[in-house]
């Protein structure tokens, strides 16, 4: 894991804070090009894929999982994060597939964007996925430390419902989309 440098930020001083097994903290001094020096600190994470998975109805697959840092059940569409050196759309039909026991037959890169640039260096790559089939046999299992519940929902009602932002982003890029056949 590693942060993205621009070669006109001058970094004075840089210490890793903490090290686990899903981030780093590092904590930096830095010089912008106005001379202003600033001290931050820096969740170090080697990025995430989600997935809009469109059923026929045009319905969002979506995931109740417990969050404890929002301290309450989430719904959510699947997503998970990008080991170091995966391909990231080998990622997100992995997690599709684990989250919601669902595969797709096409996909494509909705967006791609940064979680929380405040303090997070995660770079999210946002997939669509349509034309969905359940997976009947050898269907690949959730972490161990997971307990998902999967259902669908309109992009309109996700839209009123959650408190996520990824899945916000989804269901209103998914909303924008020209219908089909326009």
């Amino acid at each position: 894991m590693a942060l993205r440098r621009r070669p006109d930020i001058e970094i004075l001083g840089s210490s890793v804070v903490h090290t686990g097994p899903i981030f780093q903290v590092v904590r930096e001094r830095l010089r912008l090009p106005s001379g202003l020096e600033q001290d931050v600190e820096v969740v170090v994470h080697s990025g995430a894929v989600a997935i809009a998975a469109l059923d026929e109805q045009g319905r969002l697959a979506l995931v109740r999982q417990y969050r404890h840092a929002a301290g309450d059940w989430l719904v959510e569409i699947p997503a998970g994060r990008v080991e170091v050196g995966e391909d990231r759309l080998v990622a997100a039909k992995r997690e599709l597939e684990e989250e919601t026991g669902l595969r797709a037959r096409r996909w494509s890169l909705l967006r791609e964007f940064f979680a929380a640039p405040g303090f997070c260096s995660e770079w999210l790559s946002l997939y669509l996925a349509e034309e969905l089939e359940r997976v009947q046999t050898g269907r690949l299992a959730h972490d161990a430390d997971e307990e998902l519940e999967a259902s669908f929902a309109a992009p309109a009602d996700v839209l009123r419902d959650s408190r996520d932002a990824k899945t916000l982003v989804a269901a209103a890029l998914v909303s924008a989309r020209a219908p089909r056949g326009s």
